[in-house]
């Protein structure tokens, strides 16, 4: 009987390991099949440009994807015969940002389990989703994505990031099914990188301390009138050669330019949170303390033609012995023309560059201080 009472117990701790089996199936969520996206974008700054998380607060809203399967196939084809490209998966369909999943999603959703059989896939895309955009084969494993792109105001210039477009580095590639068939074996969610496609410049200005013993300057207001350009189309070629993408450099074509001269646009009054501030009169007063900026930084096509004039208006004024200003000269306005005369170094037509516009003003004249990033130029004070 003893020998009953210790076997019962081993009985039963084997049937409950066969229980406990790991063989039982993985149960996925119902979106683990979609064919959804992930993004980086590109920091718009001066000389590094890393790649950061996507921030739907400073990033554009909506994203146009193209995506293949068997791309390689496409090789022995040619655009005579081949128009649009076969196996298409998307073809500028709109994608929208998840704030709870953090990713992208078509709102007709594709699954992989759609393309059962494809060796491999490829995705494009761009940002924000505008209609016209597509993209063909240019030349032997060759494709070229174009965006079509208008200022979103009246005005040529933007200051809101949301606003600004951005193309995928290199497309995303990802092989298909494994040996069997049944199981995709690679990461689900297509991981797209993102490159900036304007420039930047902002306006900053110091009194030498020459000019500060005599007087300061509170700025008013600063405009910039000239040939701008407002639209145009944005190209990127990628090729596809030994089992990966490698990309051109952005392109802009079909630029389209409208002559602000006889309304010259302004670049709107904003704080920094200094003294140098004032919210009430919305001005800025320069000193020699350090450079103020004035107005946000703007953003424009990249345009080797954009040679604008800026006009500053500003009172001359002085401290009295109870610190009050004195305005000695009223309403005064000056100009000076961005142009390769003026700025030797100006690069108009690079992307993702934040230009700095160093204004130091000395007597006599505006002088703008130069180093890899500023350049050189002087504005006359009459």
């Amino acid at each position: 009987m003893k020998r009953q009472k210790y076997i019962l117990p081993l009985i039963v701790l084997a049937v409950l390991t066969a229980c406990d089996s790991s063989d039982a199936p993985i149960q996925h969520p119902d979106s683990y099949d979609d064919i959804t996206f992930s993004a980086q974008t590109q920091k718009l700054i001066t000389r590094a440009n890393p790649y950061e998380a996507y921030d739907n607060n400073r990033h554009p809203a909506t994203m146009g994807v193209f995506g293949y399967y068997d791309i390689a196939g496409y090789a022995a084809l040619t655009r005579a015969t081949t128009p649009a490209l076969p196996n298409p998966i998307f073809g500028n369909d709109i994608t929208n940002y998840d704030t709870t999943t953090k990713t992208w999603a078509t709102t007709a959703t594709r699954r992989w389990d759609d393309y059962k059989g494809a060796t491999s896939f490829d995705f494009l895309a761009y940002m924000p989703h505008t209609a016209g955009a597509n993209v063909e084969r240019t030349a032997k494993n060759t494709y070229t994505l174009s965006v079509p792109f208008s200022m979103p105001t009246a005005a040529p210039f933007i200051s809101d990031t949301k606003e600004a477009p951005i193309i995928c580095v290199k497309p995303e590639h990802k092989e298909g099914t494994d040996a069997t068939g049944k199981q995709f074996t690679f990461e689900r969610i297509v991981n797209l990188q993102f490159d900036q496609t304007l420039t930047a410049y902002n306006l900053l200005f110091m009194l030498t301390s020459k000019m500060n013993a005599i007087r300061q300057f509170r700025i008013k207001s600063v405009t910039i009138s000239g040939e701008v350009a407002t639209s145009g189309t944005i190209t990127r070629t990628y090729s596809w050669a030994n089992n990966s993408w490698t990309a051109d450099a952005i392109q802009w074509t079909d630029i389209t330019r409208q002559a602000s001269t006889a309304s010259p646009v302004a670049i709107p009054y904003k704080s920094y949170g200094t003294e140098a501030y004032n919210d009430d009169t919305q001005t800025a007063l320069i000193t020699t303390s350090g450079y103020t900026q004035w107005g946000s930084t703007f953003y424009t096509i990249p345009d080797a033609k954009f040679m604008p004039t800026i006009s500053v208006t500003y009172d001359v004024v002085f401290m009295d012995e109870n610190q009050k200003e004195v305005i000695t000269r009223k309403d005064v306005t000056s100009n000076i023309i961005l142009n390769k005369n003026n700025f030797p170094s100006l690069t108009t037509g690079t992307t993702a560059m934040i230009n700095p516009i160093r204004i130091l003003i000395q007597p006599h004249y505006l002088y703008v201080l130069a180093d890899q990033d500023a350049y050189t130029g002087h504005l006359l004070i009459q």
